[in-house]
């Protein structure tokens, strides 16, 4: 028989055994918790989705319209509502201008030529007035869309030719700009013609 001393210790050993599994549990239940309102986070507040139809045409409603437009459509996907502000276009001179534009944001400065050069190539900003057929500011509920269309020119065509053409909304929600780069449908190589 043990000495009461040995059989304290065996007691004491058993319980911080079942102690080091309940706490291993909590922590479990805890970090799946964790897990889930993470996911919620994210899953939660505005989530916008942008199309963009560079060579649109009108069509029906009784009245003939030849002219083309450059079209989109900004869906509205998350839990929360936004005003979109501002469509606008950005056309950029050439592709390191581009590049140094989504580098604005960096820890290091950059050297006085850097910002010579770059406040030389800035992008061409062109505000769309009053986009049809649903005019600006626009409160943007979850689950509905919004279209907007700018007349489609000789010198858009340029542009979209160029490469460096983005259409943006400009929305409440955040103080970035939702940008898509517009291009023109070319049909896959192996389609047949109609």
């Amino acid at each position: 028989m043990d000495s009461p001393e040995v059989a304290v210790a065996h007691y004491a050993a058993k319980m911080s055994l079942w102690a080091l599994g309940v706490s291993g549990g909590s922590l479990v239940v805890a970090a799946c918790a964790f897990v889930l309102e993470l996911r919620r986070w994210f899953d939660e507040g505005v989530k916008l989705s942008m199309t963009v139809r560079p060579e649109a045409q009108l069509f029906g409603g009784g009245v003939q319209d030849d002219k083309t437009y450059l079209a989109i459509t900004v869906t509205n996907r998350g839990t929360a509502a936004t005003t979109i502000a501002h469509m606008v276009l950005y056309n950029y001179p050439d592709r390191l201008s581009l590049t140094l534009s989504k580098l604005s944001h960096v820890l290091f400065k950059w050297p006085r030529f850097v910002w010579r050069w770059r406040t030389q190539h800035e992008p061409k900003t062109f505000i769309v007035i009053n986009p049809e057929p649903i005019p600006l500011p626009h409160l943007l509920e979850p689950g509905r869309n919004w279209q907007g269309m700018a007349f489609h020119t000789s010198e858009m065509q340029k542009m979209i030719d160029g490469g460096r053409l983005f259409v943006g909304v400009i929305g409440s929600h955040s103080s970035k700009i939702l940008l898509r780069r517009v291009r023109r449908w070319t049909p896959p190589k192996d389609s047949k013609p109609a």
